[in-house]
């Protein structure tokens, strides 16, 4: 595509961008004076109040004035002053006319009828050649809307000091044509590559001239001003020559001859409550091919210098820019981009400057900036020093002020909190200003305290007691005018705790007289304080203390008796429970009794398989009562031949049949004789001797 082509369609899209004014917002209204408005009085979350006041009052005794800090979003000096306002120091034009650091722009553009000054000195450093450039450079940019700017930049006077002129290729006598271009080759030899100066290329030894003129137009896209979060704007440069011809050129040595057209983006954004404002540049200039005719040993020649396009970029910060005294720094970048014709550059191609000084108003339109420039990267140039110097005047017109007057509504995130919570409410005041000034905030309390400073607080309950309490801000802009507000938030008593309970069991219920059951209480107590238990009974003696005693039954008749328990907490909340013990009657004491018996043959001893089944049961009675012993008592007949031995062999052949057989312990069985029984006495008996018994 060739340059007219390319800057036509730049141009045309830029006058699209002129004719589309919604982008600028200059349709949109800019309501300067809206308030917040207020909570309505059904909001059950919070309780608000709205306080105007135009003239100064009193502050209120015994608070504490918090420092300056943005409002809540809603207010109007969280943003910066609107347009037309009044500026305290109005900010001032870079180098190229419009506004901007030194030599970077931000995205703002002057509104309409304002316009600046600027007379500017700059030295930078290029290579090769070991080349530095001191710059004059007036500039003027006027704005005909509030998002149209145009500006004119003229390099009145260059001067070019070339400390290695050895290292030039216009300075070469080799005679050897690099190509079809106005170039010899830098070393003697065919095709070898030029060495030559990309943005200055006809510079060759100490001299200068009147450089080109920059004449352009900014467009504004957005604005911080008029409530953009950024302020955005894209501008288009024309560079026109001052100079043509080629031996004019080669003396003039400070521009390229041809006319050029550049594009470019700048934007900008305040930072830290308008304390840093930070910019970033973008651009892009097309360069032309020129032609002209050189003469090489003798002959003249056709030839073509077609250099390389330019991208500039850049990034700055402005630190207090709405000061009196600000701080600036840069950093500056020139990118060439293509390689037309080689270039010999002897280190870096792309220079990368450091810009770092001051900006101090003597008026209030009036500004003297200083900067010292270094190179980053040109690390074999002689002298990588710089500085920029520039004088400028700017007015901005100023719309008169609307009658002052400060607005304000609190509110607070609960409308009640309950006492001894231990909880901080967070409360806002909402204020705006009607020139947008800045403003400080007071708040007090009719009880409880408050932490933080500014629009936000927040209140701290701990150790009041319940009722009704009104947190108070003050609001004052420090030209005079203040305005107050409250809210209201209510403590609510604390819910007595609920009462303890109680309750009681006996462990065993039921008990023989002397013995002691336990009786245990459980108690359940949302106080978590101290208990402390009481005991009584209706007849015994308690023993022990807390939650778990003894009663003595010892002389107790048989009968039911209760126990009452009482549980104390430590707020004097109190329980009771009940339980029953039963005193029984002692058991009988225990017997001997006759459990079975065996019957034998007249004259025999030996147990028959019915007397053995009858001893197994004995065997069986004797397991599951292992205390208890049996007595067999041995019968016979007194006509039985030797009846008082064979009643003891009847005995012991039983009791041998239990212990062999039946494993019976010896101990457990006791044999006696009786021969008086007559007939019926042949046989024994087992008599059962419980554990207590005598038999």
């Amino acid at each position: 595509m060739t340059f007219r082509a390319r800057a036509t369609i730049l141009f045309l899209s830029a006058l699209f961008l002129i004719s589309n004014r919604t982008l600028a917002d200059d349709n949109k209204p800019k309501d300067k004076d809206a308030t917040t408005p207020s909570a309505s009085s059904s909001d059950p979350n919070a309780k608000k109040s709205v306080d105007t006041t135009n003239g100064s009052t009193s502050s209120d005794a015994g608070s504490a004035t918090a420092q300056p800090v943005p409002l809540a979003p809603s207010a109007a000096s969280h943003s910066a002053p609107p347009e037309d306002q009044p500026h305290k120091w109005v900010p001032m034009p870079a180098l190229d006319g419009t506004p901007g650091l030194f030599t970077l722009g931000t995205g703002d553009t002057p509104p309409k009828g304002g316009f600046d000054i600027v007379a500017g000195v700059n030295k930078i450093s290029r290579m090769p050649g070991d080349i530095t450039v001191l710059q004059v450079i007036p500039s003027f940019g006027v704005g005909l809307t509030n998002w149209f700017t145009v500006f004119l930049s003229i390099d009145a006077d260059e001067h070019i000091h070339v400390d290695q002129p050895s290292l030039l290729s216009l300075n070469s006598t080799n005679g050897l044509q690099y190509r079809n271009t106005i170039y010899n080759s830098f070393l003697p030899c065919t095709g070898c590559a030029p060495a030559y100066l990309e943005d200055y290329p006809f510079a060759s030894h100490n001299g200068g001239g009147v450089g080109e003129i920059d004449l352009g137009f900014k467009i504004g896209l957005l604005s911080e001003r008029r409530g953009k979060p950024i302020s955005l704007s894209i501008r288009n440069d024309f560079y026109i020559p001052t100079q043509t011809g080629y031996s004019t050129l080669l003396s003039n040595q400070v521009q390229s001859g041809m006319f050029n057209y550049g594009i470019g983006l700048e934007a900008s954004k305040n930072l830290f409550h308008h304390s840093i404002l930070a910019t970033i540049n973008w651009a892009y200039r097309f360069t032309r091919q020129s032609d002209y005719t050189v003469v090489f040993n003798g002959t003249p020649t056709p030839s073509v210098l077609k250099l390389a396009d330019q991208m500039p970029i850049g990034a700055g910060l402005q630190i207090f820019p709405e000061k009196r005294f600000q701080i600036i720094t840069e950093y500056d970048g020139l990118i060439y981009v293509g390689k037309p014709i080689q270039n010999t550059t002897f280190g870096a191609r792309d220079p990368v400057d450091s810009v770092m000084g001051f900006r101090v108003y003597a008026l209030k339109n009036l500004a003297l900036d200083v900067a010292y420039r270094y190179n980053l990267n040109l690390t074999n140039h002689e002298d990588r020093n710089g500085f920029v110097v520039k004088v400028a005047f700017a007015r901005w017109p100023e719309k008169p002020l609307p009658p002052d007057s400060v607005t304000a509504s609190c509110s607070a995130e609960k409308s009640s909190v309950m006492e001894g919570s231990n909880e901080s409410v967070a409360a806002t005041a909402t204020a705006t200003d009607a020139n947008g000034r800045p403003l400080n905030y007071t708040w007090t309390a009719s009880g409880g305290n408050i932490s933080g400073t500014g629009p936000y607080v927040r209140w701290d309950l701990a150790g009041l007691g319940a009722g009704n309490y009104n947190l108070t801000a003050r609001v004052d802009n420090g030209a005079g005018n203040n305005a107050s507000c409250s809210t209201s938030i209510a403590v609510r008593p604390k819910p007595a705790p609920a009462a303890p309970t109680m309750s009681c069991t006996a462990n065993p219920s039921t008990v023989n007289a002397g013995e002691r059951p336990t009786i245990t209480a459980v108690v359940n107590d949302v106080s978590g304080t101290p208990i402390t238990y009481t005991w009584q009974a209706n007849a015994g003696q308690i023993i022990g203390m807390g939650a778990s005693v003894q009663l003595d039954t010892s002389g107790l008749a048989p009968g039911t008796y209760t126990v009452t328990g009482r549980a104390e907490n430590g707020v004097h909340s109190a329980c009771d429970c009940s339980t029953t013990v039963t005193v029984q009657a002692p058991p009988p004491a225990p017997e001997a009794s006759k459990i079975s018996e065996c019957s034998f043959a007249l004259n025999s001893a030996r147990a028959d398989n019915v007397c053995k089944r009858t001893l197994d049961d004995v065997a069986v009675r004797l397991q599951s009562d292992p205390k208890a012993k049996i007595v067999v008592v041995g019968y016979a007949d007194a006509k039985e031949r030797g009846a008082q031995k064979l009643a003891a062999q009847r005995a012991d052949s039983a009791k041998k049949y239990l212990i062999d057989k039946k494993t019976v312990d010896a101990s457990r069985v006791e044999v006696r004789t009786d021969t008086s029984g007559g007939k019926e006495g042949r046989s024994v008996e087992i008599i059962l001797v419980p554990e207590g018994a005598t038999f």
